[in-house]
């Protein structure tokens, strides 16, 4: 007998990331010559989890009333701005009133509103085929499933043309669409897009709401202050959703954990644009009803933390400075770690930037095993064993391709 309903039975987290990385932390715990490449956090070169010192002091500066105090549920205004202003930099005076923010826990808070306002149960989202597992468990929460396009094409670009086929067999079977891209720094891959690409999908999205389909682009965009190419260029791709007709949106999953490395204080934000009007109204309705049943009110600690970190000034400028320096910490161990892997013949899913690299492998479960022996952890994960560069030191970096090489033989 089980008390479960249903639907419920053969719920079981199946994710090995949290299960794999907790063995990992355990090991290491035990014995710190260990290789604990797992959980996408960001450690600095002495193995301690980093922090920011701007954040920190912005922690510091925050009243018990802004510590502890409930919030409202869609998260203050100040909050809303915060995060406007920050993700679309230099255009938010372009951008700002065709948009609208609601408070999430974390990134994931965000991937899961929106797969429950803009997906009818049965219906499918289009995710790519490499990507983060907790989508599925999202999806699945929701009565919902997915298919998946081809995130590169022969040549190692991002694939349009999968992804147009995709697109317009959903519009066909369910007469909406909602594809996830999660760029830059792409989980699990590293791959970046370019503008070129950027524009194809603007272009894509025009091309298939043009009779007045609905659709959706989640673009979970945890990552994007890491990219290689800075601040400046991820914005102006950003800036391209001017270009949308009315028959389009887009919800940005905005992820603080990543951004303010507050892994733990679990806040992040919906941010939507669309050129409809009544589209940011019903988003703004929709999600508050979401957010109100699912978790009632997001953190107002980690919410005037953001706060204070993006836009007060005695924070901005050094909060700035420290993330460019932990994003070239991460292009270091990148560059050193595909060095050491082109030595060996070790190959690699297009990279570009990021807290992960991934391999192709027949047999990631033995590799895993074999690795685990000389006390190195990674992640399996169907065809693929992903690296955490954000985790490990330069020096881990430099010898980890040459063993996943043996082990992989």
């Amino acid at each position: 007998m089980t008390f479960l309903a249903k639907r419920s039975i053969i719920k079981e987290d199946r994710s090995n990331i949290i299960t794999l990385g907790a063995i990992a932390k355990e090991e290491k715990k035990k014995d710190p010559t260990v290789t604990n490449a797992t959980i996408g956090m960001l450690y600095d070169e002495e193995g301690k989890l980093f922090a920011f010192k701007s954040v920190d002091k912005a922690l510091n500066g925050l009243s018990l009333d802004e510590k502890y105090a409930y919030a409202s549920t869609p998260g203050s205004k100040e909050f809303h701005e915060a995060v406007k202003s920050w993700v679309f930099r230099e255009y938010y005076d372009l951008m700002k009133d065709n948009s609208k923010v609601m408070a999430t826990p974390g990134g994931t808070g965000a991937l899961s509103n929106t797969f429950a306002n803009y997906l009818n149960e049965g219906d499918k989202a289009l995710l790519p085929n490499y990507m983060w597992g907790n989508y599925k468990q999202c999806l699945y929460e929701n009565n919902q499933s997915f298919d998946t396009y081809e995130l590169f094409d022969n040549d190692g670009n991002f694939n349009i043309l999968s992804l147009e086929e995709k697109m317009l067999e959903s519009k066909k079977n369910q007469g909406r669409v909602l594809f996830v891209i999660n760029d830059p720094c792409h989980n699990p891959t590293g791959y970046t897009m370019k503008d070129s690409e950027w524009d194809k999908v603007i272009d894509l999205m025009n091309e298939i709401s043009a009779d007045g389909t609905p659709v959706i682009l989640l673009h979970d965009m945890a990552y994007i202050d890491y990219a290689k190419s800075g601040f400046e260029k991820t914005r102006f791709n950003i800036s391209k959703y001017q270009k949308l007709n009315d028959n389009c949106l887009v919800v940005m999953a905005f992820s603080g954990s990543k951004t303010l490395a507050l892994y733990g204080v679990r806040i992040g934000a919906q941010l939507a644009y669309s050129n409809n009007k009544e589209a940011l109204e019903d988003f703004a309705k929709a999600n508050k009803f979401s957010s109100r049943s699912k978790w009632s009110n997001p953190t107002n600690l980690g919410m005037n933390i953001c706060i204070k970190a993006l836009t007060d000034k005695e924070y901005k400028k050094s909060f700035e400075d420290e993330l460019k320096e932990a994003s070239k910490t991460l292009i270091e161990r990148a560059n050193i770690f595909l060095e050491e892997a082109k030595k060996v013949n070790l190959k690699t899913l297009p990279f570009e930037c990021g807290f992960f690299i991934t391999i192709p492998c027949l047999n990631p479960n033995l590799v895993y095993e074999k690795l685990v022996k000389k006390k190195v952890h990674i992640i399996p994960m169907g065809n693929v064993v992903r690296v955490t560069i954000s985790a490990i030191s330069k020096e881990e970096c430099k010898k980890l391709p040459k063993l996943i090489k043996e082990a992989m033989e």
